[in-house]
């Protein structure tokens, strides 16, 4: 036996001190009262009936110093060891979609947190604990802590995720606590089916009586007044009649309603139209309820382009360019020669060609035929080489989102110049869409000052670039690059990111969970990032040339995640279990509890008997 605070021994000090008292106390004087002969029968009566009524106050004693002892060794905290009880325990917990699904009492999550709360329980003291948690992302929740009540408490504060998951991460992270210790307790906590499984014991918390409807590939036509919503709708475990349920606005009056029959693990198509002279949002409900709600609705919201903007063309030849924005958008163009130019502001795109401003404005650019070095720009110009006869410029075999969005539509064939601009120290956030003898020719990116730069390193009135069948699309691409919707869509799959184009006056950026969390967004380059971690509604906040907008984009739930019945082929371990345990605890706290509260009620009773005797 060990104490875990000795000092709380220093307690037994007061057992001699209570021996001194009693001896030193005051007995009580025997006084002689009138007396009459009933008084004393009574006495001899009670003295018959209480022949142990002299012992009361050594019981008293006896029961006070084993109140201090008990009381002492409470302090002292007494722990016995109990050889090869203790194990170490690694939980892996499912937090994916699909363990929100509920059978009405609670959900399968809850049901898992419970699971492990109970083998943690049952551990003896001594043993460790490890929990990995799959959910948004694989995360170690804690390793090997041995406090029970810490592990409980840490586990009741996990929420599950409604995103779809993989667990080869979680089983690196249980193959690296094997590896450490082959005779760690593994235990995979989840709903699916798993039908391999070497060294780890499965706990499936999934329920036979869950039934589930899915709604998704929902698609959308507004024409001539008139809303058509395309979607499918799926009952995964029985044939089912559903009732499909249309909304507009956020309206709790039904547009449009549906009922259609369904067969268990089939899509079945559903349409739902409307008239409507406009609409912000619609959303496209199944009303029969199920076990999982969250996948049981689609929101998608009219996102209205409000990116408005205007051109500034600083050119002595702004011909073709500005034929080709005419055709390309409805933005205001307006030209200047090099010589009036005077850093106007509050233009969204300045097109410069063929002449290079003494600094950027804060706006997104392209610099056409630029031939000399401006700060922020991210490259340096080496000046104009001219080409002995006219050659062919080459496409980018770049397979990267941004080359591959830029040249959409582009063929990129049989386009010559005769002389271009030579360009180096270029920033890694560039592009290259076009090169020549492997120098960049036209690429776009990021400048210094964080803004969208476009660059093309020729005259466009010496190459036949302006004249080919590439040169509209490519114009088209360059200014959604430059000019952007601030979001491209509405509907996103929980786990997706969202991508905000930041164009130049664009502040203070945040997104705002449906729990109610900010996510406050990184406005240092072009696009702003944030991931879908929670099913429903987030609102984007932002500040653009200082008036306040706001968007919304839904985040529905992963169909992948709404089968109540899923397996997964194989959770295993690779090595040989062992089974050695180390030394586990016993903690008596709850007994010397229990025995203090005993004791102090036979000294109550004793006291009670004392002061009934000296009536």
């Amino acid at each position: 036996m060990t104490f875990l605070f000795p000092l709380g021994l220093i307690g037994l000090v007061g057992v001699p001190i209570i021996i001194i008292i009693y001896i030193l106390k005051n007995k009580y004087n025997e006084q002689t009262v009138t007396s009459t002969y009933l008084w004393e029968l009574s006495e001899r009566f009670f003295k018959r009936r209480n022949p142990l009524s002299g012992l009361t106050g050594i019981i008293s004693l006896i029961l006070q110093i084993l109140t201090v002892i008990v009381i002492s060794l409470l302090i002292a905290r007494p722990i016995f060891t109990i050889p090869d009880s203790a194990g170490e325990y690694c939980f892996v917990l499912d937090a994916s979609g699909s363990m929100n699904m509920n059978d009405g009492k609670e959900s399968r999550f809850e049901r898992a947190k419970d699971e492990i709360s109970e083998v943690i329980k049952d551990a003896k003291l001594g043993s460790t604990f490890t929990l990995v948690t799959v959910g948004d992302e694989t995360a170690v929740a804690y390793e090997r802590i041995s406090d029970k009540d810490l592990a409980l408490d840490m586990l009741e504060e996990l929420e599950c995720a409604d995103v779809e998951v993989d667990y080869s991460e979680a089983m690196a992270h249980a193959q690296r606590f094997f590896d450490k210790n082959p005779s760690f307790s593994v235990y995979f906590v989840t709903d699916m089916t798993v039908n391999e499984h070497k060294n780890v014991q499965i706990i499936n918390v999934s329920s036979q009586n869950d039934k589930n409807y899915s709604i998704g590939d929902v698609s959308s036509t507004f024409l001539g007044g008139e809303l058509s919503v395309n979607a499918s709708v799926t009952s995964y475990t029985t044939d089912e009649t559903l009732e499909i349920a249309l909304y507009l606005d956020g309206n709790d009056k039904v547009a449009k309603t549906e009922r259609i029959s369904v067969k268990a693990g089939e899509k079945t198509p559903v349409t739902l139209t409307c008239k409507t002279e406009e609409y912000d949002s619609f959303r496209i409900v199944i009303k029969n309820s199920d076990s999982l709600a969250a996948d049981n609705e689609f929101v998608s919201y009219n996102l209205k382009n409000e990116t408005s903007y205007s051109v500034l063309i600083v050119s002595e030849t702004p011909f073709f360019l500005q034929a080709a924005l005419d055709v390309l958008t409805d933005a205001r163009v307006d030209t200047v020669e090099p010589d009036q130019y005077n850093g106007e502001s509050d233009y969204g795109l300045y097109i410069f060609h063929s002449y290079t401003p003494e600094s950027l404005p804060d706006a997104a650019v392209w610099l056409i035929n630029s031939s000399e070095n401006i700060d922020d720009s991210g490259f340096g110009a080496r000046g104009v080489i001219e080409l002995e006869e006219p050659s062919e410029i080459e496409k980018t075999a770049s397979t990267s989102s941004v080359a591959g969005k830029l040249l959409t539509g582009v063929y990129g064939k049989d386009i010559y110049i005769s002389e271009y601009v030579k360009y180096s120290g270029m920033y890694t956030r560039f592009t290259t869409l076009f090169s020549y003898d492997s120098n960049p020719l036209i690429f776009a990116g990021v400048n210094g000052l964080g803004n969208r730069e476009v660059v093309i390193g020729f005259d466009l009135h010496k190459a036949d670039f302006s004249l080919s069948a590439d040169f509209v699309p490519l114009l088209g691409n360059l200014l959604e690059y430059s000019c952007p919707d601030i979001l491209e869509r509405s509907g996103y799959t929980c786990g997706e990111e969202v991508e905000i184009n930041l164009t130049a006056n664009i502040k203070n950026v945040k997104a705002i969970a449906p729990d109610g969390e900010e996510l406050y967004i990184d406005t240092s380059t072009d696009i702003g990032v944030f991931e879908l971690d929670r099913a429903g509604t987030y609102t984007v906040k932002l500040l653009a040339s200082g008036v306040e907008k706001t968007y919304r984009v839904y985040s529905g739930a992963p169909l992948s995640e709404s089968d109540p019945v899923q397996s997964e082929e194989s959770f295993s371990l690779v090595g040989e279990q062992q089974y050695e345990r180390t030394d586990g605890q016993f903690d008596p706290m709850i007994i010397l509890f229990i025995c203090l509260a005993l004791i102090f009620i036979a000294d109550w009773m004793v006291y009670c008997y004392e002061k009934y005797q000296l009536r």
